[in-house]
């Protein structure tokens, strides 16, 4: 895949304003990617966040994509040293990483089956809290003091905020995450709707499992959620909406009775292998067969009117990185499946390969 060239360009937000993109392109010249930094927003150890910015020319449309790479929530999984120090552990990176390593493989309009068109503008945010974009805390795990930032929802924040002042009129709007991001990208599209509150857009959750119980145990999505204080950050009606325990796929429910203008598509395979080892860490008895069962249950039980799933057997993990029209589920390729969804065709619908059935679990 061909490069574009990367710049640095440092954005002074709080006085970046009315023409913005037009200010944007005289530093960053179209075609090229630029890093545009985020004041305010901090990786987990404090370095500042930024975002990568390609500007195409005569693109109206804009694709907003939230990188990927784990997540942790107490001194053990974040793998946090007496010295004070956390190393990741079960999160991929807690500091500011390099702006090459933020991309989707879905950057370059020539990759075969790309529903990402040359008429999309660009915008790549890194993952560095290991909080899924949810947390809104600084942790000091045992009264140590490790002072670790997870503040991955007041940083997309930021970085909407930004967005909207570079793009501040798109045709329409795909906001996709992998992994950590995808499972983001569903649960912050209030914060993009809050930018964008009619621009029609369509959000793309690759390999972002909408962990629900009993597949998962309750138990467990309550720790996540207690050690990022999403109370700071979840919407407020959220429990008037979806009354009960919060659970991943209770945000998919959400967005689809809040926002049931959007279009909302999960991929995934049926034995993702990261997502099985990520559930069993937070608690499940369905072990290897946790994602299975629990997508299965979620395409069946969960999905809204304009919510759909395409399903491939197999246990990657991520398809961002591969060219869409590889990418097969029931004699569908993942490229005219998503270009039917942003489209509007009438004709898409869930795409689920067979991969046999899961055994017969009974929860502990």
């Amino acid at each position: 895949m061909r490069r574009q060239p990367m710049f640095m360009v440092v954005v002074a937000l709080l006085t970046f304003a009315g023409p913005a993109a037009a200010l944007f392109a005289e530093a960053c010249a179209e075609g090229d990617t630029c890093v545009v930094e985020l004041p305010g927003a901090v990786c987990g150890d404090g370095t500042q966040m930024f975002m990568n910015v390609t500007v195409r020319t005569g693109a109206s449309k804009l694709y907003v994509y939230l990188q990927g790479g784990g997540a942790c929530w107490d001194s053990m999984t974040c793998a946090c040293g007496w010295d004070g120090n956390c190393a990741g552990g079960t999160a991929a990176t807690l500091t500011r990483p390099l702006a090459d390593q933020v991309r989707s493989g879905w950057h370059d309009p020539n990759v075969a089956g790309n529903p990402i068109s040359a008429d999309y503008n660009i915008v790549e945010i890194p993952y560095c809290s290991g909080d899924l974009f949810m947390g809104h805390k600084l942790q000091s795990f045992g009264g140590r003091g490790h002072g670790l930032r997870q503040f991955g929802y007041r940083n997309l924040r930021i970085a909407l905020g930004s967005v909207k002042r570079i793009f501040p009129s798109p045709e329409s709007i795909v906001l996709m995450g992998s992994s950590a991001g995808g499972i983001g990208a569903a649960f912050n599209l209030h914060q993009v709707r809050r930018e964008y509150p009619k621009t029609p857009l369509s959000l793309i959750a690759d390999s972002g499992t909408p962990f629900k119980a009993p597949y998962v145990h309750q138990g467990g999505m309550d720790r996540l959620m207690n050690a990022w204080s999403l109370r700071d950050s979840i919407p407020s009606d959220y429990p008037l909406l979806v009354p009960g325990p919060m659970d991943l796929s209770g945000i998919v429910k959400y967005n689809a009775k809040r926002y049931p203008d959007h279009n909302y598509a999960l991929i995934s395979s049926y034995d993702d292998l990261t997502m099985n080892s990520f559930a069993i860490l937070v608690g499940s008895h369905y072990g290897f067969f946790t994602v299975h069962s629990n997508i299965n249950d979620f395409a069946d039980h969960d999905l809204g009117g304009r919510q759909k799933v395409f399903y491939l057997t197999g246990s990657r993990h991520t398809f961002h990185d591969l060219p869409p029209a590889e990418v097969v589920a029931d004699g569908v390729n993942l490229g005219d499946w998503l270009s039917d969804m942003l489209e509007g065709q009438s004709n898409w619908t869930n795409q689920r390969a067979n991969p046999g059935l899961a055994p017969a679990l009974t929860p502990q």
